[in-house]
């Protein structure tokens, strides 16, 4: 058997016992992840929450992160909360082998689950914070920060500030994101004025849960809100393909991050046969079919075109 999927610590774990008497060690670790690894206080709450259901040495808690019934997203958030737990001790670990994480694969849904869930939304606020990261890539915190002087429905625009890394860009968005942010009453200088970020998740859930019953497709529960961020990207570089204005787009400091996503678009399109083109415009239509494009559909998103591909590409 593979040692690495056996053994999850390098280095022997004593037993340590995380009991409701250990809180002030917990409240010790809660500091040292604010100052250690600049975590928030939503995040530090959010992991101290977790590990309060966690007993046992350091592996004990991993086999039970392994063997509960979270999802992907929140085993993989405390393995590495764990690891870092053990770090806070002056322990040596690695985190075990987690397939759905390790092997770096991104889940993003197709235009149509897309196009779906956005029109299943009835709530105005989640409509609305869905589609500004369906147009920007916008991420939940980033969406839950914007403010009314970020948005200039005058010039339909809206400026994104970055938050983990991203940069800051100023978008153009849609007649229809205009006519919702509209919709949304102006309590104070927020846009959306929720309890925190996460209250935006957790209004999606139910919307997902309740399209993959309704539909059959159980890959609607894959979809949690930076899904949509994930989709933006994609069909950015779908559209262009062009993978530095991609990165413009998706505000990545490194393009290495940006590459990780030209691969989803192969799911959506037969790419070793055809060139596959998107416009909402009828000039660079009618430019395509000059060229030898072939109008595949008419969609919601627009138009869809495709030239089979030559021998020198």
């Amino acid at each position: 058997m593979d040692n690495n999927e056996t053994s999850v610590c390098s280095t022997p774990i004593p037993s340590l016992v995380v009991e409701p008497t250990c809180r002030k060690e917990l409240v010790e670790f809660g500091i040292w992840l604010m100052k250690n690894k600049g975590n928030r206080e939503s995040t530090i709450t959010k992991k101290l929450k977790m590990m309060k259901q966690l007993r046992g040495s350091v592996e004990d808690m991993f086999t039970q992160v392994l063997s509960k019934n979270w999802c992907d997203k929140s085993k993989d958030f405390m393995l590495r909360t764990i690891q870092q737990y053990a770090e806070f001790l002056g322990l040596k670990v690695s985190r075990p082998k987690f397939k759905v994480y390790d092997n770096r694969e991104i889940y993003v849904p197709n235009p149509s689950m897309i196009k779906q869930l956005l029109y299943r939304i009835s709530n105005v606020k989640l409509r609305a914070m869905c589609m500004i990261a369906i147009e920007t890539g916008a991420t939940e915190s980033e969406v839950f920060n914007l403010k009314w002087n970020d948005v200039n429905l005058a010039n339909k625009s809206v400026v994104i500030t970055g938050v983990k890394g991203h940069r800051t860009f100023t978008y153009q968005i849609s007649d229809e994101l205009c006519t919702l942010l509209m919709q949304v009453p102006r309590m104070n200088d927020k846009v959306f004025t929720l309890k925190n970020a996460r209250t935006i998740n957790d209004w999606m859930k139910n919307y997902v849960k309740r399209l993959a019953r309704e539909t059959g497709n159980p890959d609607f529960r894959k979809i949690h809100f930076h899904t949509l961020r994930h989709f933006a990207i994609s069909w950015y570089y779908f559209k262009t393909k062009d993978i530095v204005d991609t990165q413009r787009f998706a505000r990545h400091c490194d393009i290495r991050n940006t590459l990780r996503y030209v691969h989803i678009i192969k799911s959506w399109i037969k790419s070793n046969e055809y060139d596959v083109v998107y416009t909402s415009d009828k000039i660079e239509l009618s430019k395509y079919l000059s060229e030898g494009y072939e109008l595949v559909a008419k969609t919601e998103w627009g138009y869809c075109l495709r030239k089979p591909k030559s021998l020198t590409e």
